[in-house]
């Protein structure tokens, strides 16, 4: 993450404060992001006392319903150990960070390992996938180590990997919400043509009714 000793970092599930600590004694403020409020209360319990204390301000709740406060670098290590935890935070969580304004340096993240492979997948490959696409059109997307699961006590189920995420500033010059719409329909089943998956009745409706707001917004018929 390259701390500079100005900076302010946001940190997403804390837990009981092995990492946080460490970079309390480098950084100028580490914001806490804790949805548990008995993990709330051990991180307080850890710093309490001490000259980090002044430096740790925790935020409780959940981070995908949060608003992001300003941050120079994100350092996290997020909750993944099930398939639905990567649908419910890793993925909302990064398009949340490479949407957040103002820009911030670099986000230094441990994801499970085939979400990561995801996220620095090329074109023609098995895992290229519109996570990709989106991903690597607002950010550049390192991935940097693979962590095995025996280094956690209990160990996980699945292997780690982490990855460094930098932002594109200026990013392209496009609505991304329009550009996801687009993306989500060519990715739907990927083993379609373009020109198929454009044809699906729901498809067709939706561009239909997408266009009549359009036309209604810019006063055309």
């Amino acid at each position: 993450a390259a701390l500079r000793r100005t900076d302010v970092i946001l940190e997403v599930g804390p837990g009981t404060g092995n990492l946080t600590v460490k970079m309390l004694e480098k950084v100028k403020k580490v914001i806490a992001c804790e949805i548990d409020p008995r993990l709330v209360g051990e991180l307080q319990k850890r710093v309490q006392g001490t000259c980090l204390a002044n430096k740790l301000e925790i935020k409780v709740g959940d981070i995908l319903k949060t608003d992001l406060p300003f941050f120079d670098a994100c350092v996290a290590n997020l909750p993944y150990n099930c398939t639905n935890a990567i649908k419910k935070i890793s993925s909302p969580f990064v398009f949340k960070l490479l949407l957040h304004r103002p820009f911030f340096r670099c986000a230094i993240l441990m994801f499970q390992r085939e979400f990561a492979l995801r996220l620095v997948a090329k074109p023609g490959t098995k895992l290229y996938c519109r996570l990709s696409i989106n991903t690597q059109l607002l950010a550049r997307v390192d991935h940097l180590m693979k962590v095995g699961k025996n280094n956690f006590r209990p160990p996980p189920k699945v292997e780690s990997s982490v990855v460094r995420i930098e932002p594109k500033n200026p990013p392209p010059p496009i609505n991304f919400q329009e550009w996801d719409g687009l993306v989500r329909i060519a990715f739907v089943r990927k083993n379609k043509t373009l020109s198929a998956a454009f044809k699906s009745s729901a498809v067709e409706q939706l561009l239909d009714h997408n266009y009549r707001i359009h036309c209604s917004l810019h006063n055309t018929v």
